[in-house]
């Protein structure tokens, strides 16, 4: 099979896709969708994030989804702490409800 090319860049430069998977209490997945789109995706994507796409399970237990960054494997992990350890970050989540029960958290290639 051919691997594809990340998302391209305007440049062409190199991209990192990382894939995040999280397990959720489907009673909350709605609101935690809500929450992903108004608040943690713009304020990621401000800081050179793109948000590829978000899947969700029919039973509202697992959601997807695919974030990438300019740069290798290396600069996104370097902007992912910078993220985690962010006061942005930080204050996005103060008092939120825990969504997330499992993460699971890796590089991906896209293939097709």
């Amino acid at each position: 099979m051919t691997v594809l090319p990340e998302t391209p860049t305007a440049d062409g430069a190199e991209r990192t896709t990382w894939m995040r998977r999280y397990t959720l209490d489907p009673a909350l997945a709605d609101e935690f969708i809500e929450f992903l789109t108004t608040e943690v995706f713009p304020a990621r994507e401000s800081l050179g994030f793109t948000i590829e796409s978000m899947w969700l399970d029919a039973d509202k237990s697992q959601l997807t989804w695919f974030v990438s960054r300019a740069g290798g494997s290396e600069e996104f992990a370097a902007a992912e702490k910078e993220w985690e350890d962010s006061e942005l970050r930080a204050g996005i989540f103060a008092g939120r409800p825990k969504y997330v029960t499992a993460k699971d958290l890796r590089e991906v290639t896209r293939l097709r």
